[in-house]
């Protein structure tokens, strides 16, 4: 008998994904899990390192993975900023945060985000998440 995937798996071949954390333990573990699946990943570690990856490889990044808590920026300013640069205004973001109040998840849906998952990150669910969201695209 052989493995066959579903259709939707293929959806996520040479997506061209940004992730944004300040953990580089993070950004090591979603881009295994991301490459595994056939994504293409940048990574940035900061505000700076995100604006200048956006600068880079602009309107090619298809979704934007970002943590909420960065060393030096609140996830919802960078989204905010993403949001007011009318060529990445469209971008799906999806939060990764440690976070699972209710306060910020509501503050994550009214800034337009497409999906909050909450740390530690599980494969399935993450997988599922941007198959759902390029999807709806």
């Amino acid at each position: 008998m052989t493995d066959v995937k579903p259709d939707n798996v293929k959806s996520l071949q040479k997506k061209i994904i940004l992730i944004v954390d300040d953990s580089s333990a993070i950004r090591k573990q979603v881009r295994a899990i991301l490459e595994k699946e056939g994504c293409v990943v940048r990574e940035a570690g900061s505000e700076i390192g995100m604006l200048n990856a956006m600068e880079e490889y602009g309107q090619c990044v298809q979704l934007v993975l970002m943590d909420l808590d960065l060393n030096a920026a609140s996830g919802f300013d960078l989204i905010g900023r993403l949001r007011a640069i009318e060529q990445y205004s469209k971008i799906p973001v999806i939060i990764l945060s440690q976070h699972s109040d209710r306060e910020k998840v509501s503050t994550a849906r009214l800034a337009g985000v497409k999906g909050y998952l909450v740390k530690p990150i599980d494969p399935l669910l993450l997988t599922e998440r941007l198959r759902q969201t390029f999807g709806s695209m």
